[in-house]
């Protein structure tokens, strides 16, 4: 009651001002505005303005692999126009090259520098097991001359025997840690030059995925359709855009076979809304056409509304019948059927007036004109429900004459 007074205060207040700053005439000259109040069913509605969407679409990514390559965003260099029809396999867009070109340039300079680490390993390991083969070898020879020693020194004196037996043993312990050392060494070279070798590999298998991702930058349709551009917060994804690579979506080929307009309903009416009531919804391009819809989703978190302060919450609309002359991202014009009241009485919203406690009419009465108060019920956004003061068919004033605007005020009865 209180949000109807509102309404009809600001009505009155500009209807004055109109007759105020734009009439011709002056305000004693006014002629007088009367219509006559009607009587059936009454309906009261949300009308919002929304978009047609595909309710269903296939997504056209970039590579999914970018970010695996540490490629956060990516540029697009080129794409087709938004409408277009494609074929499975169609050219749709390319993604500038530029940073994984660099990037692959860098890792071959790497591989280089890796691939000659590796020869160095190899000749190094090369060199370092040879001269440890000769020792051993050595050793071996010294060791068979210790014992031939040992063998003829038993017709010598026990000194000189005991002596020949001690280089003998000394010979038999660098023989043996020389053996377990080479073994130690070799591993230790075959260590190395796996290391060398498994960075060269790591490196390789990176420039050929790489490679990949470079074969994958000129993006084609995944199916037949048409393309319409993905909207992001960032607006439109379209050429000289730049894509996130948490999300790699370059465009959308929808399902046109089922349809919804997405629009967002005020935070003052979105408790009105509802999943499954009806919608009449008209398509700014075609005025003529009426289509009908229902809500199939109500959002439950509202949002800020773009370029305003006002919160607002996002409702889909399910369109029931599809013409083929609709496509994406065409404006409508979307009326919420909220509730409708039988057989009651309405007036235009600029015939009723208001004061800080009472709402009032101009209505005729035998001939004479009064000033009658009413009780009103709900508005939609161009009538009024009258519950009390008014019968049908009588005639009330959206203009009243100036002076009819001094009348006392008839109360209703108790």
């Amino acid at each position: 009651m209180k949000k109807t007074g509102l309404i009809i205060i600001g009505v009155s207040i500009v209807v004055g001002v109109y007759f105020l700053f734009f009439d011709s005439t002056s305000a004693d000259e006014v002629t007088p505005i009367k219509t006559v109040a009607l009587k059936g069913d009454f309906l009261v509605s949300v009308i919002t303005t929304g978009e047609l969407q595909a309710k269903n679409s296939v997504d056209i990514y970039a590579p999914t692999n970018l970010r695996k390559m540490g490629i956060n965003q990516i540029k697009v260099s080129d794409m087709v126009d938004e409408g277009t029809i494609l074929n499975e396999g169609d050219y749709v867009a390319t993604l500038d090259p530029s940073e994984i070109g660099t990037e692959i340039r860098s890792l071959y300079s790497e591989l280089s520098q890796k691939e000659s680490d590796l020869k160095a390993a190899k000749l190094d390991t090369s060199l370092t097991m040879r001269s440890e083969r000769e020792a051993l070898l050595n050793l071996k020879v010294e060791l068979e001359q210790n014992q031939l020693e040992l063998e003829q020194s038993k017709y010598e004196p026990p000194a000189t025997q005991r002596k020949v037996q001690i280089e003998l043993e000394k010979t038999e312990r660098n023989f043996i840690q020389s053996t377990s050392n080479i073994k130690l060494k070799e591993q230790q070279a075959v260590a190395k030059v796996f290391k060398v070798q498994s960075d060269v590999s790591l490196i390789q298998d990176k420039i050929n995925r790489m490679q990949e991702v470079m074969d994958g930058l000129k993006i084609t349709a995944p199916q037949n359709g048409m393309l319409v551009y993905y909207e992001s917060w960032n607006g439109k994804v379209k050429a000289g855009s730049s894509i996130n690579t948490w999300n790699p979506v370059v465009a959308k080929i929808p399902d046109l076979t089922e349809m919804i307009s997405k629009t967002y309903v005020n935070e003052i009416d979105i408790s009105k809304i509802a999943k499954n009531q009806k919608v009449a919804i008209k398509v700014d391009a075609f005025p003529d056409l009426l289509l009908e819809g229902e809500v199939v989703n109500v959002a439950n978190i509202g949002q800020q509304e773009k370029d305003g302060d006002a919160k607002v919450f996002e409702v889909k609309v399910k369109l029931t019948k599809i013409d083929s002359v609709l496509k994406p991202a065409m404006t409508t014009t979307n009326e919420i059927m909220i509730e409708t009241y039988k057989e009651v009485i309405y007036v235009p919203i600029e015939a009723v007036f208001a004061t800080d406690s009472s709402l009032y009419i101009y209505k005729e009465n035998k001939g004479e004109v009064i000033k009658q108060e009413i009780i009103s019920g709900v508005s939609n956004s161009s009538s009024i429900i009258i519950q009390k003061g008014l019968e049908e068919g009588e005639h009330v004033y959206l203009v009243p004459s100036k002076e009819n605007e001094d009348l006392p005020l008839t109360k209703l009865s108790k």
